[in-house]
């Protein structure tokens, strides 16, 4: 089973389902079995196991994996004892997971009740069970409206009380009312939701609990308010997203297979929504949105074995990951949002078949970011980047139809003891960036970006067709980093170096770099998310020139 295979069938949503089943697939037998024996012994203390069973279900449900009916009875059976005490038996734990696990529980359930997929006193049964939980006894954040430190919890837990609400199975309006409303005063201008340092995971996931709880039928008194917002947010939401078809780079819980999965779900819900509002154009641009996001998750479910986290180490070594973000969890994160996506989609809606469009876009100062498509490339920019995950300057350069980790995916963290796992030690940033204490945005506008140190330096960087030309100005010696990617935890690469060009070759593709000053390998190798960087140096005087682009061989 490709997944991809069936994108332009009769029922292109579909293929939201094979990408739920290849991560439900990438689970062992033996990893279920001792995953069912932990949860079993020691209860709920995290999410993934509901949402592997969850899934599972769905999945059964639709006609997929239906050998294994008798293990998901066997996991439900535990998830509906479990998750009415979880909060009790685990209170010294800050994580209990029904937050986000809820939800999928209850639409399991609707679906396996849809199809007759089990007899209805099985059924009843799970219902009775989680009906009479209340919200205050079950959820792990539940803070004070207005609370500075309540976050994208609390709208996890009130999306779920929206999906109890529209099943029958118990709920509480009042607390998903409270909720939904009091996050609202964490949204920027841009309609972008503003977690603790602004991941841009968090924006686009947490965004996404508002359109559940919508798509469930929620209708209090926030309703207007959250539509605003989520119409404020729209047209950007395709800005942001890479010519491979990925979701912006930074903060955490960045570069795993789930991210793309929930920006599919985003914007399946945007074309169904505009559909609706009688903007079909803007419909079908995120449907093509949608598509190119399935895509990009293509390339990394169709190798084996399949990682949630977009390097080749070993799942086990946890590289590249935060200490909550370990396969179990992680993994089934990814069919968990392409279910949302598969519950949104609508197939009557066309991808339109334009181009990503030429543009540029420029966040708030919470987010520090500049994101720029043209000719067929993207690059992303953190002028103010979080140590602990990134590094300031260009994080990402990469080219339709070329592998994703090319050129630069995502930067390394500037710090030695970063916020997710590596296994060198990192003595400062390194990015696609001049060596400058500070970074000011002086330009920005389609094809060009213009930053300057605050000090009388200047960095200009267009794009086109011809890759990304840079120009470095001002008094003195001038140094520009370039990482490049010479191993991913399983396959190495050797750049080479030839008439001051240096060439990096990957599955057919090269991506060449060009300076008028010549390149400097430093013999220094950086850790990042998708492996180890090799830093490179263009160094001169007064002004660097530097061109970045990539062509199929």
């Amino acid at each position: 089973m490709a997944v991809g295979s069936v994108l332009f069938g009769a029922e292109r949503s579909s293929v939201y389902l094979d990408i739920m089943q290849k991560s439900v697939e990438a689970y062992s037998p033996e990893r279920i079995r001792d995953y069912i024996d932990r949860v079993d012994r020691d209860g709920i203390t995290e999410h993934g196991y509901a949402r592997l069973t969850a899934n599972l279900g769905i999945l059964i449900s639709q006609g997929r994996m239906v050998g294994n009916k008798g293990l998901f009875e066997e996991m439900m059976d535990i998830c509906v004892r479990e998750l009415p005490i979880a909060r009790q038996k685990n209170q010294g734990r800050g994580e209990i997971g029904n937050d986000f696990a809820v939800k999928e529980i209850v639409c399991c359930i609707m679906e396996v009740e849809k199809v007759g997929t089990f007899p209805e006193e099985k059924t009843v049964a799970w219902r009775r069970a989680l009906e009479s939980m209340r919200a205050e006894d079950i959820y792990s954040v539940q803070p004070a409206p207005g609370d500075p430190t309540a976050r994208n919890w609390c709208v996890f837990g009130a999306a779920s009380e929206c999906a109890r609400i529209m099943a029958g199975i118990g709920g509480k309006k009042e607390y998903s009312d409270r909720y939904l409303a009091d996050q609202l005063r964490f949204f920027d201008e841009n309609g972008m939701y503003r977690d603790p340092h602004s991941p841009m995971v968090y924006d686009l996931v947490t965004r996404l609990q508002y359109m559940a709880a919508l798509d469930f039928g929620y209708d209090g008194p926030a309703r207007e308010a959250i539509e605003e917002q989520l119409l404020k947010s729209a047209g950007i939401t395709l800005q942001m997203q890479s010519v491979t078809g990925e979701i912006p780079y930074g903060g955490r819980s960045n570069q795993f297979l789930h991210n793309e999965a929930f920006y599919a779900a985003v914007c399946e819900y945007y074309a169904s929504w505009m559909k609706q509002r009688g903007d079909m154009d803007s419909a079908r641009l995120f449907k093509a949105a949608a598509v190119r996001a399935t895509e990009s998750l293509a390339y990394w479910l169709d190798q084996s074995p399949v990682h949630h986290v977009k390097n080749r180490y070993p799942v086990e070594s946890g590289y590249g990951c935060e200490i909550y973000a370990y396969f179990d969890k992680y993994m089934v994160t990814t069919a968990s949002w392409a279910y949302l996506a598969w519950r949104f989609a609508d197939d009557s809606i066309e991808p339109s078949n334009r181009r990503m469009r030429r543009s540029t876009f420029v966040t708030s100062d919470d987010f520090h970011r500049v994101m720029m498509n043209a000719g067929g490339y993207t690059v992303q920019f953190d002028w103010n980047a979080q140590p602990e995950y990134d590094s300031p300057g260009i994080g990402r350069l990469q080219r339709d139809g070329a592998p994703p980790t090319l050129a630069l995916a995502s930067p390394c963290p500037s710090v030695l003891k970063p916020n997710y796992r590596i296994d060198v030690g990192n003595d400062g940033p390194l990015a696609i960036a001049p060596c400058w204490d500070e970074y000011k945005i002086v330009e920005a506008k389609k094809g060009k970006v213009v930053m300057t140190d605050g000090k009388g330096s200047s960095w200009v960087c267009r794009l086109g067709q011809r890759g990304l030309s840079m120009k470095l100005k001002g008094e003195g010696e001038m140094v520009m980093t370039l990482p490049v990617l010479v191993f991913d935890g399983e396959k190495e690469r050797t750049p080479r170096m030839e008439d001051n060009v240096l060439s990096v070759r990957d599955d057919g593709w090269v991506c060449q770099y060009k300076s008028n000053v010549g390149i400097i390998d430093s013999g220094k190798e950086y850790g990042s998310r998708n492996g180890h960087l090799r830093r490179y140096e263009v160094r001169g005087k007064d002004c660097l020139k530097l061109r970045i682009f990539m062509f199929h061989e």
